[in-house]
């Protein structure tokens, strides 16, 4: 069985403050000032923490190819101009195996709206565009790199102790096209994680 990351970064008191990846070299795009411990942080803006100053949009990102064991996009992918191009540079700096968690808002969160410099909005099939054989939308060939999905959440990549809240999003992770097309008119979650590994 397949261990998720994202779980151990998302902890049920926040991300975590610890370095939990002391041996992999981690990309941390878009971190501002809360780059992950331990990790290399990218961002637009000189902020404390930031160790590459670039934009996200700029193709290729001063990164080496295959460098990098894991890339974490939190709360950064909806400001990118071009979705395609993001996946390819993340395929392109990651190392065989190596993985990339993207959170990002979900489509009918008032967060997907308030903030005017988002450009993309997301459903939960909205990467199958990018994961080898995840049905019809796979068969678009926007770009030849491939991914492999790990995990797929609606909110935080943990158990609700609420077993109301538990019972709910079991069925909805079971049932995301009723849930996106319907359900969520009544019940929006906030957020979308993704753990996918690079197809090389």
């Amino acid at each position: 069985m397949i261990n998720p990351f994202a779980p151990k970064i998302y902890t049920r008191s926040g991300i975590t403050k610890e370095n939990i990846f002391s041996n992999k070299k981690v990309l941390h795009i878009g971190c501002g000032s809360s780059k992950l411990r331990g990790a290399l942080g990218m961002d637009i803006l000189k902020l404390p923490g930031v160790d590459l100053v670039h934009n996200l949009d700029e193709t290729p990102w001063p990164v080496e190819d295959s460098s990098v064991d894991l890339v974490f996009a939190h709360s950064v992918v909806e400001h990118l101009s071009d979705i395609v191009s993001f996946t390819d540079e993340v395929w392109r700096v990651l190392k065989p195996g190596g993985r990339v968690i993207i959170t990002v808002p979900y489509f009918r969160s008032v967060d997907s709206f308030t903030d005017i410099t988002h450009k993309h909005f997301f459903t939960s099939k909205s990467f199958d565009y990018f994961i080898k054989n995840s049905g019809q939308l796979s068969e678009y060939t926007y770009t030849e790199k491939t991914f492999r999905k790990i995990g797929f959440w609606y909110g935080w990549p943990h158990e609700s102790k609420n077993p109301l809240v538990f019972m709910f999003k079991k069925f909805i992770q079971n049932h995301r096209r009723f849930y996106d097309q319907y359900l969520s008119l009544l019940f929006p979650m906030r957020i979308l994680i993704w753990e996918l590994e690079v197809d090389k």
